[in-house]
């Protein structure tokens, strides 16, 4: 059975339209080993977590959240009130800060996890009178507010197994939160710093609303990780991804890109729903922000380090906010459109700067069929964000010749979230023989006023130096898409 899945991505146009994600989802339930909206349908969460509120709780404001909703497209906040190292348990009026986030959630109309944030009080018994005093609170204020979500214990490690210390004060506190809110999902940590979910998954609360959390940094973790969440899910535990980071699990090291992708795609592919760590600008490679970024939101790309980038991009990536059925077919369509063309386009970026004053496409047409192609009914598009400024191309070399080559600007008629125009090549002349290509095509474009771009949102864009097949470049036969996927 293919589940229909409401992924994460929504457009400010959208949210304008107060088709906000908890509008959109309602109350969240599990069924089997999937979130699921208030219709049944397959649920992803997509967000960002905060450091430790006692240290970067001014960075979690309603100012901050809804620059993040709207222009970043999260439909998930985690707000982390640690509870040694000089939170809750030192200091109870933290609490506010938490209040804080959960209320500018409610008017932003997206959903946001209280996170019980232990870790260096590594057993969650230790304070669990504390515990059950402030879930009691929360539960009573919040218990019929259907975008808040209970996190009871961040990352329990140590001395510390599911069985003898975590499940049972899982039981003890999940009775409390639901003597107040009977719905809302709540969230298990496991042990090993929440790693542990196979373990957990053999014996499992008996709640239909807990998901079990599992923690990865993708410089320390990997396959071996994924494998165990793998065994959790095959058991029927749900699951749900409530930090993570690029870095190695210090905070720091890195940035690990390549496995940072990898998880995501595991995630996808497993339509579970994670948080990312962490909104700071705490300079370590894990934090979002550059040092002395404004704390209310307004970030531009320079503001933002090379994790907030991938973070940012990798959310705003996401294809449909509210798809039906065809829509979800669509994607499929193009792919076989793909595997059936006779012509291909390779892509590489010439200058892999994502912050410039120039745009330097580099491509390669491949004809795979067995008949002659003319160029004359060929034309490619590169798709990307020119901001109503005037632009200018220069072909600086080109196989064919680069007095073949021509071009236009186009801009789009309903701007796109990570393309308003693009930028179309066609051909004078020449024809491409069956197995061949143009060969290497060189273009550069810069706006009049020779003003900088930010291409990491570019939906056309890669920072690849290599020529690789891309479907985000997309090409035409006599006008009919052969290649490629266009922007949504």
């Amino acid at each position: 059975m293919v589940a229909l899945v409401i992924c994460s991505f929504l457009s400010p146009k959208a949210v304008a339209a107060s088709q906000t994600p908890v509008v959109i989802n309602g109350q969240l339930t599990i069924k089997g080993t999937q979130l699921v909206n208030q219709h049944g349908k397959a649920v992803q969460l997509k967000g960002i977590s905060s450091h430790g509120l006692q240290w970067y709780g001014e960075f979690v404001n309603k100012s901050s959240l809804r620059w993040m909703r709207d222009d970043w497209g999260i439909t998930v906040f985690r707000a982390a009130m640690y509870t040694a190292d000089g939170g809750y348990i030192d200091d109870p009026s933290v609490k506010n800060k938490v209040k804080e986030a959960v209320e500018a959630a409610k008017e932003l109309g997206i959903y946001v996890i209280i996170d019980w944030h232990i870790l260096n009080d590594g057993n969650p018994n230790q304070h669990k009178d504390k515990a059950k005093q402030f879930f009691k609170e929360m539960s009573k204020l919040y218990g019929n507010t259907p975008n808040v979500i209970y996190e009871i214990a961040n990352e329990p490690n140590g001395n510390v197994t599911w069985n003898r210390d975590i499940r049972p004060y899982a039981q003890e506190i999940t009775s409390v939160i639901r003597k107040n809110d009977p719905d809302n999902i709540i969230i298990v940590g496991t042990s090993n710093w929440s790693q542990d979910v196979d373990i957990a998954a053999e014996h499992p609360l008996e709640d239909d609303n807990v998901m079990y959390a599992l923690h990865f940094y993708a410089g320390t973790h990997g396959q071996s990780l994924r494998d165990k969440a793998n065994t959790a899910l095959r058991k029927g535990a749900p699951l749900f991804v409530t930090e993570w980071g690029t870095s190695d699990a210090s905070g720091n090291g890195g940035v690990f890109l390549k496995q940072s992708q990898e998880w995501l795609e595991f995630l996808d592919h497993k339509k579970i729903s994670w948080v990312n760590w962490n909104l700071s600008d705490k300079q370590e490679s894990s934090a979002a922000l550059k040092p002395s970024t404004s704390k209310t939101g307004g970030w531009s790309q320079s503001d933002l380090s090379l994790t907030g980038q991938f973070i940012k991009k990798s959310i705003r990536k996401s294809t449909h906010s509210n798809p039906n059925d065809s829509d979800l077919k669509k994607p499929d369509q193009n792919k076989q459109t793909q595997q059936n063309s006779s012509l291909s386009v390779q892509y590489k970026a010439g200058d892999q700067n994502v912050n410039g004053n120039q745009i330097r496409p580099q491509f390669n047409i491949i004809n795979n069929s067995k008949k002659t192609v003319s160029l004359k009914d060929i034309t490619v598009r590169y798709w990307y964000k020119a901001k109503n400024k005037t632009q200018h191309l220069d072909c600086d070399y080109a196989q064919i010749g680069s007095g073949n080559i021509t071009h236009k600007f186009v801009k789009l008629n309903h701007s796109l979230e990570s393309a308003d125009s693009y930028l179309e090549i066609s051909f004078k002349n020449g024809a491409l023989e069956p197995g061949t290509s143009t060969g290497e095509i060189q273009t550069r474009l810069h706006n009049e006023d020779w003003s900088p771009y930010t291409q990491s949102d570019d939906y056309s864009f890669s920072n690849t130096n290599t020529f690789k097949e891309t479907k985000n470049i997309t090409l035409y036969e006599n006008g009919k898409l052969v290649w490629g996927i266009e922007p949504k």
